[in-house]
């Protein structure tokens, strides 16, 4: 009884505590953008190490909040769907236009594409799945089963993602392609070793257009494909994730990411720092004042389950597993 008491007490938070968290994000993006962040060669990243951490994260709050099965499930559509494109693109050039990796992420399957990089699409597919839930249907877990929100949510999931990579692929591929030095494009011995390298150059700080085509297409089949599946397979959460907390871990690793954009990179590109605190920073705005500001009917912190719990989604009905009291 003393331990319900407790968390019942800590359940509620005052909508002053979050307004000064948003405004603590938006101060560390203003800051980074202000100071430039950290020149930091991408060679020197602990990439082995950064790469399976989040990962692990993933894998291990989905298996939580999805369980087992469609944890596994979005795992495998991830990096089998994400190598078989990558491994395509950087054969022939198509949907990404042409590319090829370096050294610096390591060990490459068959010679051409890291084994890292299936794994980087899937640490960055979970939090992207999540935030779309959020923000179309009001919780982490979607309802609706139809064709018609499985390619809306597809595509919103898809664009959410996306966004991240309008800053991470220019900074991860930033150098000199090899071509007469153009206006705010340095040498690479200025800038470190890229991760991969664009070598036709393109319009967005040296990304061709055609690689965020590649990238929606990319999203959009695995999406596509995984959402089809999971109407499907069962829904076996374990207790305690439906609280706000617990689901805005995912939501709070995208947010790191799109600061981390923000902060990180080279001064010559300094006008890409603008882009993350809009393109992720809108999103994740949106789903958290989902989850705190309009889901005041699941707890904010993890409780024990029992009789008479509420759905996951207002007017959805008990959703198995996921349904805790109110606050």
């Amino acid at each position: 009884m003393a331990t319900k008491a407790f968390v019942k007490r800590r359940a509620k938070s005052p909508p002053a505590v979050w307004l000064l968290i948003t405004l603590l994000v938006a101060e560390a993006f203003y800051v980074g953008i202000k100071t430039g962040g950290f020149d930091f060669p991408i060679d020197r990243l602990p990439w082995g190490l950064l790469v399976p951490a989040l990962t692990a994260f993933c894998i291990i709050h989905s298996w939580l909040l999805l369980g087992k099965v469609r944890a596994l499930v979005l795992l495998a559509c991830a990096t089998i769907v994400s190598f078989a494109f990558e491994w395509v693109g950087e054969s022939t050039g198509w949907p990404f236009s042409p590319y090829y990796y370096t050294d610096v992420l390591g060990w490459k399957i068959g010679g051409n594409v890291p084994a890292l990089i299936p794994f980087a699409w899937y640490m960055m597919f979970y939090p992207s799945y999540i935030i779309a839930n959020l923000i179309g249907e009001g919780g982490p877990i979607p309802q609706r089963t139809g064709w018609v929100p499985i390619i809306w949510l597809s595509l919103l999931s898809a664009a959410v993602m996306t966004a991240w990579d309008l800053t991470m692929d220019p900074v991860m591929s930033f150098n000199n392609p090899g071509k007469a030095a153009e206006p705010g494009v340095p040498d690479a011995a200025n800038v470190g070793v890229p991760a991969w390298v664009w070598p036709e150059g393109g319009a967005h700080f040296g990304v061709p257009f055609q690689n965020y085509f590649g990238w929606m297409l990319t999203a959009f089949v695995v999406f596509t494909l995984y959402r089809w599946l999971e109407t499907r397979l069962p829904n076996a959460p374990a207790h305690g994730m439906c609280s706000r907390i617990m689901i805005s871990l995912p939501v709070g690793v995208y947010t790191m990411m799109a600061l981390i954009n923000c902060w990180l990179g080279y001064p010559e590109i300094a006008g890409l720092r603008l882009i993350s605190p809009f393109s992720m920073g809108i999103p994740a705005f949106f789903a958290a004042y989902q989850l705190f500001a309009n889901r005041t009917d699941l707890p904010l912190w993890p409780s024990e389950p029992h009789e008479g719990q509420p759905p996951l989604r207002p007017g959805t009905g008990p959703v198995e597993g996921l349904a805790e009291p109110a606050e």
